[in-house]
């Protein structure tokens, strides 16, 4: 037991996005009524002072945030009140590591959505967590749906991303929220683009050559930068050749919508925005570059493995690590590199060097199949009991607003009929109406829907937990970096290429906190007999999935 005496009062922490600036359920204002009247009114203890942050959750760097851990460490309050605990933070690992952190020094976390949840007891401990692994999944969902609006807009002949240099994005407000987007020419600098495709059709020049004369015609870049610079370091010639080269391979300046992503491939798609140049002279452009031995690049002669998912630790501090394949004496070298300059130089690991030892960390984090049963039986039960609960909550707040808009309808029809609006003013308000009474339908129909596709998805991830050394071998390269990204948001090396530590997507995410939680505790001798079977269960084994895609349910391999 902690022996530290902290000064006896309440502090609070409150968050909204952006997003939740916009949403009166989950303002500062609702947050704070409702933390006051769960938390602060039932309690004797005096207020200490209130956290706030305007910054999404997924990111520990709040300035609030990092102060209220700060103060918690100086002993400056014995209680910390939330709202909900996903305003704490939605990213799962980092948020339960501060509550242990809190827990640890003696402070008392307490929910005002949940105000008889005890997060420093075990079983407390455990429903908090559940609470945290469903606000990450939350936003998970609600990253699908922003990628399938992306991919909706795209395939309809939109740009759902930043436009390319030439373009700008466009947007005007159509309702409430609403947004019309789009992308146009820019009437600043589309002809510097438009300039440098003449020159290259002439096939007079070379990607450098182009450079320098679009720098003699008084032109830079969209970004301010040159077109060529002399290195004084090096004594050379430097120019952006590279960054041309990107332009001139980029269908969206000949008018056609082209996604990896979506997998939306070059002439399937037409864009809706003004081209730059035709897709006869797009072709034959790079027909030119060919010719030149412009097209180098574009063959990937090495597959990387953990392509934007390796992650470098350097003095407690992560650094991403980018692919490149460098050349020298007749031959090529693979290797992982940071962009930046940790300690005065870029960081290299070959890339066989890590790739290597991937079969070994699946290995290392398989489960036995003989124990799902046991972890079913857990979850099932657990659950259960905060979702019901959440959803219970969320569908009597949608029902009502369901209601509302019912009796606008019926304002809607009463002013038609006596006249005290006009036929086509009613024309125009009733799709706005029907808009939105088709999305609290929407909505509910999912809330109604989301505990069991939870549970759906924990069952799928479960099953394939024990066959994942045996799918990954199967798959070929490609399958098994998809595999890969589904599993792990990050995967993390020392300078020396180890393997030290990892981060993983929902809802493998929520099922390895419990797998750390119940191994790092002594739930065993003091937790409820629910709880000890996990402990069990947990402490033997490490609990990730493998080929899983919890939003479309799917297995990467039939097997």
């Amino acid at each position: 037991m902690n022996e530290r005496t902290n000064s006896p009062g309440w502090a609070t922490y409150l968050r909204v996005s952006d997003e939740d600036k916009q949403t009166p359920e989950r303002s500062f204002a609702m947050q704070r009524q409702r933390i006051q009247e769960h938390l602060l009114a039932p309690s004797d203890l005096p207020f200490k002072g209130e956290y706030y942050d305007v910054l999404t959750g997924t990111s520990p760097n709040r300035a609030d945030y990092q102060r209220l851990l700060t103060d918690a460490e100086a002993g400056r309050f014995s209680h910390l009140g939330l709202y909900r605990a996903d305003r704490f933070g939605r990213n799962t690992i980092e948020g339960l590591q501060a509550a242990t952190r809190l827990i640890g020094l003696g402070i008392k976390i307490r929910v005002a959505h949940m105000p008889s949840l005890r997060p420093e007891e075990p079983d407390g401990f455990f429903m908090f967590l559940i609470q945290m692994g469903l606000a990450q999944r939350e936003v998970d969902v609600l990253r699908q749906r922003t990628a399938d609006g992306m991919e909706a807009k795209m395939r309809a002949g939109g740009w759902a991303q930043k436009a390319p240099d030439g373009y700008v994005n466009k947007e005007r407000l159509v309702s409430s929220n609403k947004y019309d987007r789009w992308v146009e020419l820019d009437p600043d600098f589309n002809h510097v683009i438009r300039e440098a495709w003449d020159l290259l059709l002439t096939n007079r020049y070379t990607l450098e050559e182009i450079c320098e004369e679009l720098a003699s015609r008084g032109y830079t870049r969209a970004s301010g930068r040159p077109w060529v610079w002399n290195d004084s370091k090096n004594e050379i010639r430097g120019t952006a050749k590279n960054r041309l080269h990107n332009i001139f391979h980029n269908p969206f300046y000949a008018g056609w919508v082209v996604s990896e992503r979506f997998g939306i491939t070059y002439g399937e798609i037409r864009g809706n925005w003004e081209p730059t140049i035709t897709p006869e002279a797009y072709e034959r452009g790079i027909e030119i570059l060919r010719k030149h031995d412009g097209e180098k690049s574009r063959f990937k002669k090495r597959f990387y493995l953990l392509r934007n998912l390796l992650w470098v630790e350097l003095e407690g501090k992560l650094f991403k690590m980018f692919c490149s394949t460098p050349t020298g004496r007749s031959q090529s070298y693979a290797y992982y590199i940071t962009q930046t300059k940790p300690v005065g130089k870029n960081i290299h690991i070959p890339c066989d060097l890590v790739d290597e030892k991937i079969p070994e960390w699946l290995a290392g984090i398989a489960i036995n199949p003989e124990l799902i049963p046991s972890i079913q039986d857990i979850y099932v039960r657990q659950v259960k009991q905060i979702s019901e609960n959440k959803t219970e909550n969320q569908l009597s707040e949608v029902k009502r607003r369901h209601t509302m808009l019912k009796e606008e309808e019926a304002r809607l029809a009463r002013l038609l009929v006596t006249g005290k609006i006009t036929e086509e003013t009613y024309d125009k308000l009733r799709p706005e109406w029907l808009e939105k009474l088709h999305q609290v339908e929407e909505n509910i129909a999912d809330l109604q829907r989301e505990v069991n596709l939870f549970k759906d998805d924990l069952d799928v991830a479960l099953a394939l937990m024990s066959n994942i050394t045996v799918i990954f071998p199967r798959l070929n390269q490609e399958q098994q970096s998809i595999l890969l990204r589904i599993l792990a948001k990050r995967i993390i090396v020392n300078p020396s290429g180890e393997i030290i530590n990892h981060e993983l997507n929902s809802p493998f995410v929520y099922l390895h906190s419990l797998a750390e939680y119940f191994r790092n505790t002594d739930l065993i001798q003091r937790g409820s007999s629910q709880v000890r079977q996990g402990a069990l269960f947990f402490g033997r084994s490490c609990c990730m999935p493998g080929s899983f895609d919890p939003f479309k349910g799917r297995v990467l391999d039939d097997r």
